[in-house]
């Protein structure tokens, strides 16, 4: 199986290995560094770092007449401050409400009359903005970088436009059943840990967010040295060092604050939280445990253990009408949530709850079969190779690889990796982070069809 690994990277990876040198790359403008060849065909890359400690990565594909900047800051809402969640998120909306010298509307018009399309987004571990445009449009695409990054301006009227824009979409997705009972079992699990917070924050949290906490959080984090930026296309490295220095050279730099937080409390006993919906036709829930950071060492076990209990837990939707079964986890700078998402007839919800949690179990009992395994190891490299297709997709990848630390021989060794799990490893890892006696059941349903029928699993709340 490793042959047949490799192979299959060796076809799909077209995409760089972030920051291994290749024949001809550079690192902080030195000569030609010697490593070893790569087992696989992949591009030149080309690394730059500015004094403020911004490092410039470049994928160059001359010819294509468009050019994409992803610059990636390294913090996110984790960072959030007590009782304020959905900080990280309000800080990242509002670079595009006024920064630089320009208000909204000037920094839409500039969008709009030069062709960018600018995606700014907000994650547990970073905050992302993404600009694309015509490859000539470069040193503007650099300099509105450069003023949103270095020069917002946090404008009052502004913030207080986008915190009713942000409730008014917190009150709609609260009316959404599968993402009401996702979050509400999130917060069972992980209480004052950060994943214990929605990304975007609560009513409650976001009322209590100031201008003054948007500032602080814009200087704390976002510092030149807690970022880097992947420019890609009809571009030259020398003309990204040449921009960088001119557009974000003067993005200050400071101290960098880890990713260390408390672990949740560890639960004794499996709980279950009805949220009553007397006249609801379908049943949704979410059985939720805390899984595993994407820093660990058994991090490619416990891929694996994951994709395995989705295909199980998809054969046992499967065999029940109308119902579905889904598997998710976030793996991030600390372990974050496991979630098994439900939905069926009222009557079939507690058995498929029951079959979920017994095929937990048996993981846990027993090894997984080798062509479980090798199946789930074939599924990752094609996920992985998948993002490798665009340049998007390898942007995230590669910064991805800079932000968790996996270093800059990850590709390389994947397919190695991956190929070395074996089925005791994945037995372990279900061991080590499956704990369905312990996890926490948030039901969206009409309680008196539940009800009863519940208690097997655990204490039942039945909430209004």
């Amino acid at each position: 199986m490793v042959v047949n690994i490799r192979l299959a990277l060796a076809c799909v990876l077209i995409v760089l290995v972030s920051g291994v040198a290749q024949p001809g790359e550079k690192e902080h403008g030195q000569g030609p560094i010697q490593r070893p060849a790569s087992p696989f065909l992949l591009p030149i890359v080309k690394r730059d770092s500015l004094l403020n400690g911004l490092q410039l990565i470049v994928l160059e594909q001359t010819g294509t007449g468009s050019v994409s900047t992803h610059l990636r800051i390294n913090s996110g809402a984790l960072f959030d401050l007590a009782g304020k969640g959905g900080l990280a998120d309000l800080t990242a909306g509002m670079l595009l409400r006024g920064a630089g010298g320009f208000d909204a509307k000037g920094i839409s018009d500039i969008v709009e009359r030069s062709g960018f399309t600018v995606n700014v987004t907000i994650g547990w571990d970073t905050s992302d903005i993404r600009i694309s445009g015509p490859a000539d449009s470069l040193d503007g695409i650099f300099d509105l970088l450069g003023r949103l990054v270095i020069t917002p301006t946090f404008d009052q009227k502004e913030f207080e436009t986008l915190k009713s824009v942000r409730l008014a979409a917190l009150k709609q997705e609260l009316s959404d059943d599968s993402t009401a009972v996702r979050r509400r079992a999130i917060e069972a699990v992980f209480g004052a840990n950060p994943y214990g917070r929605p990304v975007r924050g609560t009513a409650e949290s976001i009322a209590q967010i100031a201008r003054q906490d948007l500032v602080y959080f814009h200087s704390r984090f976002y510092l030149a040295n807690n970022a880097e930026l992947v420019v890609s296309g009809d571009v030259l490295a020398e003309q990204v060092t040449r921009l960088g220095r001119a557009k974000l050279g003067a993005w200050k730099k400071g101290e960098k604050v880890a990713a260390t937080f408390r672990p949740p409390v560890p639960r004794s006993a499996r709980t279950v939280l009805i949220i009553d919906r007397p006249d609801a036709q379908f049943a949704r829930a979410a059985s939720v445990q805390i899984g595993f950071s994407r820093r660990g060492d058994d991090y490619f076990a416990g891929a694996i253990m994951v994709d395995v209990l989705s295909q199980i837990c998809s054969s046992i939707a499967a065999a029940t009408p109308g119902a579905s079964v889904e598997v998710e986890h976030e793996a991030g700078q600390i372990a974050g949530p496991l979630v098994v998402k439900l939905k069926s007839n009222p009557a079939d919800l507690p058995g498929l709850l029951d079959s979920v949690h017994a095929a937990m179990g048996r993981a846990q009992s027993e090894p997984t079969s080798s062509e479980r395994v090798e199946s789930a190891k074939s599924r990752l490299i094609t996920r992985i190779a998948e993002r490798l297709k665009s340049n998007d997709g390898a942007a995230d990848v590669i910064l991805d690889i800079e932000t968790y630390g996996l270093g800059r021989d990850y590709l390389i060794n994947l397919g190695e990796r991956v190929a070395a799990v074996t089925p005791v490893e994945v037995q372990r890892a279900a061991q080590n982070y499956l704990k369905p006696q312990a996890a926490a059941v948030v039901v969206a349903g009409p309680a008196s069809k539940l009800d009863p029928a519940l208690k097997s699993l655990g204490a039942v709340t039945v909430s209004k």
